[in-house]
């Protein structure tokens, strides 16, 4: 019975990273606690029992973060995204004119050439249809003055 809670746990364990939720998890350790328990009150072995118990999840754990991330299942839910650049270059736009789409107060949106861009102004309001030009880019902050 030991053996088979064991077993149990460590697949369980195995859901529980495939399908993230704090019940697989929750049954898993409980299933491996109750696997040392029983062999330490129906066996003479309990020591080898527990050791038997570690050292599987430690080696779970370690061929799990070193094996799981290159297997077939591990590169169909793992994100390859990469985070920070998202790639838009608005540096172009400097000295091109557009009207404002919305009121800019002094944030919100104008049309410049054929792409309607968010916008900040140099800190006066700026009425909607208003005739404006880029002043300056900052990575993707677009300033506009009022022509």
């Amino acid at each position: 019975m030991a053996i088979a809670l064991l077993v149990i746990g460590l697949v369980l364990m195995f859901f529980e990273i495939l399908l993230p939720g704090i019940v697989l998890g929750a049954c898993a350790v409980l299933s491996l606690i109750a696997s040392v328990v029983m062999a330490y009150s129906n066996t003479d072995h309990g020591n080898i029992f527990l050791v038997v118990t570690i050292v599987s999840l430690v080696i779970f754990s370690v061929g799990f973060v070193y094996w799981f991330p290159n297997s077939y299942i591990g590169r169909k839910i793992t994100s390859t995204s990469t985070v920070g650049d998202l790639g838009i270059d608005f540096s172009g736009l400097i000295n091109q004119t557009g009207s404002a789409y919305t009121v800019l107060r002094p944030s919100g949106k104008a049309t410049i050439g054929d792409q309607r861009v968010d916008v900040v102004t140099e800190g006066m309001m700026i009425d909607k249809d208003t005739p404006v030009r880029v002043v300056a880019v900052e990575g993707n902050r677009v300033v506009v003055r009022k022509i």
